[in-house]
């Protein structure tokens, strides 16, 4: 049986006694107890309780409202436990709607039925959200949640039906309400008039006796007007565990047992209310999300359809006509662009044009968020590596390493807890089912609402970084205008074989050369996963990350140059991590990649053109999110070419230089990518010639993008896996050894 965990957070220790005495005798398991609000929200984004009881008035800084306001935005559900019902703290908490408020002096039953009912109600609600979800994915059709009545929000008065089989008691609960401000609709006795009336009038509130006139009891209404979307309380003297158990399946906000006072009704049914119209906009956000990403999902199906029928169309007229001269152009065209970015890289960045690393007073507080699923191969060199940065302000580390850890299953989460005892400015998260494995985008995103810094840096598990990493880079933000910094990237495995250093060279092609020289040119330049840095109050205006994108990085990237924005690339800040070493899972990670260019291509090209950016920007944007197109082509290009003087004759009418041309365009940016990582003739000729036959898994990658695309229907976090058993690091070890000697499997 599954135990289920409450923190507790009270300043009194002998109450806080009492009541962990009591949910423990319960079945719960009780693993915090807290009497500061800071300690709580630590524990709290850790353990990922299944409640959170919660007094208001706590030591330290912040006090159960505030903190509840931190749990609450990562969906840990809350229950006020205090002495204070004024109305002052009533409306303050009602800011922050919880699944119940207890007022003490509490007693034993009603502790236990609130919990028990706010962490079934709360599991229940999680799973009509998925549901709504689901249901919008299997459709494939717009959705419409029940219409959000905010009126109660906005002083008008709440509308509420009393269901109550005694008069004189029912007499008594109306008079009391309209006394605390409440308009009363109805009072009805029997289960047939409470629905007959529940359908007619729609209250915003139903406070419903379990014992009704009749065939039908309380219960028995609840379930018959669930489709109508509006919140029930229960006011019975009955709380036997077979009642309770059938109560508790029909999510209801609130159990009051009879006798009850005046403060605890009335402080129910306001955060029944509150709590109603919060779960409604977070059921009509997560719609609105799903579909919009599913209409963005239908433009990338179209753009497919439309892309395939004009490739296949020209193919199949090449092949009918015998004339590849179109293809010629379009790799002569695209190869001029590539050498055009190969030259530019030559130069170096005028120190004038940028403030970079010459300012050490440009010194922002830095949160590094690093997204974990089953990393236990690589966590432990990663978070001393991040941890022990030299980046310090007035002597004291000027950053914060918040790891995510979303729903790993191996020892992931039993190593971040070792860790956590060895570094003061080191946090832990924690995703739980069903909100983990959703989306990267989601992880980032939970890191994004706990973090303290103006400055947000985004690692993989996997990475290792030098001491100055955060030095070196975040300087680069002391500019009108930037948004985000991305680094050099290297693997430290590279030396482990073929693919590996392939990968190495990939890399080292894509920030030596591609994204140096549109840092240089004002081009497009672009976020990708390992060692990025971004502003926060940016990241908080455009909601931070896409967690249904495939890559959620691009997106972001993308979002942030069509308004504007500009992303620069710090090469002298380089971030270490390991590279694939098998065939299977690097064409999966390739694919993954793949379909999120050619997703956010579809998606957002309409946007790019249309945006107020420099016409070299657009150009430049779109040729990247084009790679695969244009890359799949250069390699079909070859085969044609090799044909064309070996058997098959293609005719190529273009002028002999536009055909020459086409033909070597490939090589410079990838010759000048070996080049600045070897410097070394003969390493660059051999490694050059590798890795061009290393690229033609290009065209089978081609289609099965473009499949991919159009059957996807699965929208989750694709990770790719890290061993950490093979690491050499041979730049110069003695750099990224000095971290405090980095644990002996990771380096």
């Amino acid at each position: 049986m599954d135990v289920k965990k409450i923190l507790l957070v009270e300043d009194e220790s002998a109450v806080a006694l009492d009541i962990k005495n009591i949910l423990e005798s319960s079945g719960y398991e009780v693993p915090f107890v807290t009497s500061r609000g800071e300690d709580a929200v630590k524990e709290a984004v850790k353990l990922r309780p299944d409640l959170v009881l919660m007094d208001i008035i706590l030591k330290g800084t912040m006090d159960g409202i505030e903190a509840a306001n931190k749990m609450i935005i990562l969906n840990i559900p809350v229950v006020y436990l205090t002495a204070n019902s004024d109305r002052i703290t009533l409306n303050r908490a009602l800011e922050v709607p919880a699944y119940g408020y207890i007022v003490k002096p509490y007693n034993q039953k009603e502790l236990i039925t609130t919990v028990e009912m706010a962490i079934n109600k709360h599991q229940l609600d999680q799973k009509k959200v998925e549901n709504y979800k689901q249901d919008l994915i299997d459709k494939n059709d717009n959705l419409n949640p029940k219409e959000i009545k905010r009126d109660v929000l906005n002083g008008i008065k709440p509308r509420i039906m009393v269901v109550e089989d005694e008069n004189i008691t029912a007499l008594d609960i109306a008079g009391k309400l309209e006394d605390l401000g409440y308009e009363i609709i109805a009072v009805v006795s029997s289960g047939s008039s409470a629905i007959e009336n529940a359908r007619k009038l729609r209250p915003d509130l139903i406070l419903m006796d379990i014992m009704l006139k009749g065939d039908l009891d309380g219960i028995q209404v609840t379930e018959s007007i669930e489709d109508l979307f509006i919140p029930v309380v229960y006011l019975t003297s009955y709380s036997d565990e077979k009642t309770l158990k059938r109560a508790r399946k029909t999510s209801p906000y609130g159990y009051i047992i009879k006798p009850y006072n005046e403060d605890e009704l009335r402080t129910t049914i306001e955060m029944a209310l509150h709590k109603h119209i919060r779960y409604q906009e977070t059921i009509e956000s997560e719609v609105e999300s799903l579909s919009t990403k599913l209409n963005e999902i239908k433009t990338g199906r179209i753009g497919v359809i439309v892309t395939s029928t004009l490739i296949l169309s020209m193919m199949f007229y090449g092949i009918i006509s015998r004339n590849m001269t179109w293809l010629e152009y379009l790799l002569f065209f695209s190869g001029i662009y590539g050498l055009v970015l190969s030259i530019a890289s030559i130069f170096k960045a005028n120190k004038n044009d940028r403030k970079v690393s010459e300012s050490h007073q440009f010194k922002p507080f830095v949160s590094i968020l690093v997204p974990a699923h089953n990393e236990e191969n690589t966590i432990e060199g990663c978070v001393n590596s991040l941890a022990n940065l030299s980046y310090s302000l007035n002597a004291k580390k000027n950053f914060e390493v918040i790891v995510i850890n979303d729903g790993s299953t191996d020892n992931t989460a039993a190593l971040l807890n070792k860790l956590e005892n060895e570094f003061d400015n080191f946090k832990v998260m924690t995703r739980k089912p069903p909100h983990s494995g959703k989306g990267k985008g989601y992880v980032l995103n939970d890191g994004l609402k706990h973090a303290n810094g103006e400055i947000i840096a985004v690692f993989d598990a996997d990475a290792i970084v030098e001491p100055d990493f955060l030095d070196l880079i975040v300087p680069y933000m002391d500019d009108d205008g930037v948004a985000g910094v991305q680094s050099r990237v290297k693997m430290y495995n590279k030396n482990e074989n073929l693919l590996t250093h392939l990968q190495h060279i990939e890399f080292s092609i894509y920030g030596d050369v591609l994204l140096k020289a549109r840092d240089l040119l004002g081009g497009a330049a672009f976020l990708g996963g390992n060692g990025q840095i971004t502003r926060k109050d940016v990241l908080d205006e455009y909601n931070g990350w896409d967690g249904y994108a495939l890559t959620e990085d691009l997106n972001i990237s993308v979002k942030l140059m069509i308004h504007g924005w500009k992303i620069r690339y710090c090469g002298e800040s380089i971030v270490y991590q390991e590279a694939v070493k098998e065939w299977k899972p690097f064409f999966r990670q390739r694919t993954r990649w793949a379909m999120g260019n050619m997703e956010t291509l579809f998606v957002y090209l309409k946007s790019i053109l249309q945006s107020d950016i420099s016409l070299l920007k657009k150009i430049d944007s779109v040729y990247y999110l084009s790679t695969l197109l244009l890359n799949g082509f250069v390699m079909i290009g070859y085969i044609i070419f090799v044909l064309y003087f070996v058997s098959i004759q293609f005719s190529l009418t273009a002028p002999l230089l536009i055909v020459f041309l086409a033909t070597v365009a490939f090589f410079p940016v990838v010759i000048s990518g070996v080049w600045y990582d070897s410097k070394s003739i003969r390493i660059t000729a051999v490694k050059s010639i590798e890795y061009w036959l290393h690229c033609f898994y290009i065209i089978p990658l081609f289609f099965i993008t473009f499949v991919s695309l159009l059957t996807r229907k699965d929208i989750k976090w694709e990770k790719t896996h890290h061993t950490g058993e093979s690491k050499n690091i041979d730049e110069d070890p003695s750099i990224i050894l000095d971290n405090k000697n980095i644990i002996e499997k990771s380096v």
